[in-house]
């Protein structure tokens, strides 16, 4: 007997099972022994800031999608699963949870925080892993791993080293990001930049020789003139022309500063002069470095304005204070020429939402040109291969300008910098000063130094700055292997295959890990990067809890099913364009699992006994099983090249179509009346052999319910997972089975139509006639029954030339026409109205080739055959606008 279905599909029941059968039966675990070819990912480590958001769910779909497909092709996969400990993320959530408590960080110090830290990663962490495993992620969890755990912080130290030994990390004076209220640097990702109104300032500049004259400079910022080194403008301005070269008194301060050009000012900006503040502003800091100017920090780490002879009564003040005070003096000095609005983009801490101010101080950074140029090269070689391929263009403008990389950050979570600074020699630091460290020079050393090679003395304290998330990610396809020890898995894994990820970070991720693979392993780190697009809200906004559009795919799972969550996503991911979520797409694969559900349940009620599952596909025995099995190796072949060229969403499409409207709307409609027939073996055998092939397709897309499923239709009663792929067949429809098919549907849709455009009542057997073309009368009389009986017809006339009735509704098809008798059904007006529809229609048609052909550029560039194609569905449709309206004007006749 074969096990029976519940009537409904309960995916709240069936998912956890299935997915708990799957670990229990160990089916994911990638062996190093296995002689089978290896394929091979990492998970984009999500962070332990929360739970799992849409573009989680959607990447971790596809991902799982190629590691099912994968196995199910014989391919040893390993997908190596982690979480991230995203540095100030992190610590600015524990921080908040400290502050219900009104205590800070310093309050408890830095080890007891850290233990909080540690504390919620266990919690939130292992949220992460649960609902990962809860979206049907195929993961290897016995190699789970986390960007502070024990080998990949050896890693990272490893690393650390080495390119400090090698002079590729150092320490420098630069400008950064810095956040006032977390006190630290940032890196640009984590900076958001919003358009805020504000003001443009113009400001008299005098000369320092002639202070009648001066320059009227615009600026944004009239707080930060207190760090200003020179004023610029274009060397083509002949506004200026006479300034350059000459000197004006910084106003308030009094101080002389130089007029120098440079073609990177903007003459259309503002006045067309501009300040040139080199310790406050990117932009001004690349021009001073350029011509010499000297570097002056007005700023405190605090955000207060430091104490100097050029900043005199606004020292201590904030810089949002310092700017109205400064305004009202210049005002009131003479020097404010006007105010203007403007509109400007204003930066800001992702994490915090405090305003970022450039700052200039001493931070580790990685001298990163020598590391860009390999990687550079080995996406131009082909090496590295990107999906879609035009990122290519993106990843070479970046790294071909890339500057050098601040690591260190001002925080207390993360990896320790290890450097080694001596108390016996610098006593300072006890005082707890983190940026008394910054003027020091290190011992550099993954453990502490015995002693001081200077005073022999052994006390020493850690460098406090912890490095940049992206540094323990950078390292994370060979990390997580087990590098640096030469491991089984690293030795058989790596490279790894694919790297599915987001555009957003191929900068900050994507980028480095390539620089790292080959720094350290003298190979790239992956041979393929698919990158996804983003998910948005149905009016394509991005999602965010501020415009109250985000979409939470654990409720999703809950409402609609993992597997119709998974499939949605899938179905829409199409290469380069960005995903616009509605929750009724959510519902209609629900529906799609539900159809699947109740097919196969119809299937089990056909067959007699587990003889009807057969281990293959029998021989066609009726045109419905030849057709079916031809379509299905058509899918199977559509299924298999999008997915070998990342088309998930053609390989859901491909699926969707088939399963629902091939296979469940016509196959099975088609079989029903052979079913009924004891001897129909042939027909049981392939209705539920080409279904086993259906669920082994769609595994890797809905593996919840076909896993479910598979058990009532599998004489083996072994996992789906562990079971071959389909391939495609060497088939050949030499016999024209699919074009009968096709002409066969084409006739039945035209007889529904007549009936549901008048009214007619389902039940009601009507009277057909179809004239054809000589060669396909013996044709279709031979599949009159399908018709009959698909159509509810009580007679059908086929006739290469027939009597049709006086009053019929008329349907022109590939072979010919259909007639059906409507005399006393239905009102001859009501017939007219439906046709005048189909030439509305036809003439649409008719208009859009038109269309085509006045474009001159069509006929010339559009292939032969396409030209071609389209000259002769114009003569048909043309041919079917007329013989219609005849049809109309004979019934015309009757009133």
């Amino acid at each position: 007997m074969f096990k029976e279905l519940s009537k409904t599909y309960e995916f709240k029941e069936i998912e956890p099972l299935q997915y708990q059968k799957w670990l229990d039966e160990d089916l994911f675990h990638a062996d190093v022994r296995s002689s089978a070819p290896p394929f091979s990912m990492v998970i984009p480590p999500p962070n332990i800031t929360g739970v799992l958001h849409m573009g989680h769910a959607l990447n971790n779909t596809l991902q799982d999608i190629l590691a099912r497909w994968k196995r199910m092709r014989g391919f040893n996969v390993l997908w190596v699963p982690g979480t991230d400990h995203a540095g100030i993320a992190t610590q600015n959530i524990v921080e908040k949870q400290l502050a219900k408590e009104k205590k800070k960080k310093e309050d408890i110090g830095r080890e007891a925080f850290i233990r909080k830290v540690w504390e919620w990663k266990e919690h939130s962490g292992r949220t992460i892993i649960q609902q990962l495993q809860r979206l049907g992620s195929s993961c290897d969890w016995t190699r789970e791993r986390f960007t502070m755990d024990e080998g990949l912080s050896r890693s990272v130290e490893e690393v650390f080293i080495r390119l400090f030994q090698e002079g590729l990390i150092y320490r420098s004076e630069r400008l950064i990001n810095w956040c006032i209220r977390c006190q630290t640097a940032l890196s640009d990702i984590e900076v958001i930049h919003e358009e805020a109104e504000g003001a443009l300032y113009y400001i008299h500049y005098p000369l320092a020789d002639d202070p009648a004259q001066g320059l009227p400079v615009a600026t944004t910022r009239p707080e930060t003139l207190l760090g200003d080194t020179a004023v610029a403008v274009h060397p083509e301005d002949p506004r200026y022309q006479t300034f350059i070269g000459k000197k004006v008194l910084l106003p308030l301060a009094n101080i002389p500063i130089p007029v120098i050009s440079d073609s990177a000012v903007d003459r259309e900006f503002g006045s067309g002069a501009v300040k040139v503040t080199p310790g406050h502003d990117f932009n001004d800091y690349e021009m001073g470095v350029k011509h010499h100017l000297p570097l002056e920090n007005i700023l405190t780490p605090a955000g207060k304005i430091i104490s100097n002879a050029r900043t005199g009564e606004f020292a201590g003040m904030d810089f949002p204070t310092a700017r109205q005070k400064v305004v009202e003096k210049l005002k009131e000095d003479g020097y404010l020429i006007d105010i203007k609005k403007h509109l400007h983009a204003v930066g800001k801490c992702q994490r915090c939402h405090t305003v970022v101010e450039p700052y200039l101080s001493s931070q580790w950074f990685v001298r990163i040109s020598p590391l860009a140029l390999p990687a550079i090269e080995a996406v131009r070689k082909g090496d590295i291969k990107f999906i879609p391929e035009f990122w290519e263009n993106t990843y070479f403008a970046w790294m071909e300008n890339i500057k050098d990389w601040c690591i260190s950050r001002q925080l207390w979570w993360g990896h320790q910098i290890p450097a080694w600074y001596c108390l016996a020699c610098h006593p300072e630091l006890k005082k707890g000063n983190p940026f008394l460290f910054k003027t020091l020079d290190p011992v550099v050393s993954a453990a502490k130094p015995e002693s001081c090679k200077k005073c022999r003395g052994k006390a020493f304290i850690q460098d406090p700055d912890v490095l940049d998330t992206w540094f323990s990610s950078a390292l994370w396809p060979f990390s997580t292997l087990g590098w640096p020890d030469q491991t089984e898995d690293l030795k058989k894994f790596y490279p790894t295959s694919v790297l599915s990820t987001g555009f957003d970070i191929i900068f900050f991720w994507v980028s480095r890990m390539i620089m790292m693979g080959l720094k350290f392993r003298g190979e790239v780190p992956f041979k393929t990067v698919y990158f996804h697009a983003l998910v948005r809200d149905a009016e394509g906004q991005k999602m965010s809890k501020s415009k109250g559009n985000v979409i939470d795919p654990i409720a999703l799972m809950d409402r609609y099913g993992t597997d119709a969550l998974r499939f949605t996503l899938a179905s829409m991911a199409a290469p380069g364009r960005d995903i616009l979520l509605d929750e009724e797409r959510f519902a209609g694969y629900r529906n799609f699992c539900n159809k699947i559900w109740n097919a196969a349940r119809f299937i089990l009620l056909n067959l007699k006994n587990e003889e009807d599952l057969p281990g293959s596909k029998p021989a066609p025995e009726t045109l419905p099983d030849q057709w079916i099995l031809i379509k299905l190796n058509e899918c199977v072949r559509q299924v298999n090249q999008s997915l070998e060229t990342f088309r998930f969403d053609e390989a859901a499409n491909a699926l969707y179509h088939f399963i629902w409207h091939e296979y469940c709307d016509w196959y099975l409609e088609f079989i029903k009346p052979i079913l009924f027939d004891s001897e129909a073996e042939s027909t049981r055998h392939i209705m539920a052999s080409a279904f086993r092939e259906i669920l082994l397709l769609l595994h890797p897309f809905m593996p919840f319910i076909s896993e479910a499923i598979w058990p009532s239709l599998s004489p083996g009663k072994r996992s789906i997972l562990t079971l071959s792929y389909p391939q495609t067949e060497p088939l050949s429809d030499d016999k024209g089975i699919d074009k009968l098919m096709e002409n066969l549907k084409e006739i039945i849709k035209g007889l529904r139509s007549i009936r549901g455009e008048n009214n007619i009542p389902p039940g009601k057997e009507l009277n057909a006639y179809l004239v054809l073309k000589e060669e396909a009368v013996s044709l279709l009389t031979e599949q009159e029954a399908y018709i009959k009986r698909l159509a509810r017809l009580s007679h059908l006339f086929i006739s290469s030339q027939l009597e049709k009735p006086a009053y019929c509704a008329t349907y022109v098809c590939n072979l010919g026409t259909l007639y059906v008798d409507l005399t006393g059904i239905s009102d001859p007006k009501d017939e007219i109205k439906r046709l005048e529809k189909q030439i509305e229609k036809i003439q649409l048609d008719l208009s859009l080739i038109a269309k085509k052909f006045d474009n001159p550029n069509f006929a010339k560039n559009a292939p032969e055959k396409v030209v071609k194609e389209e000259e002769i569905r114009k003569k048909a449709l043309e041919e079917k606008k007329t013989f219609l309206a005849e049809e109309i004007h004979k019934l015309k006749s009757f009133f």
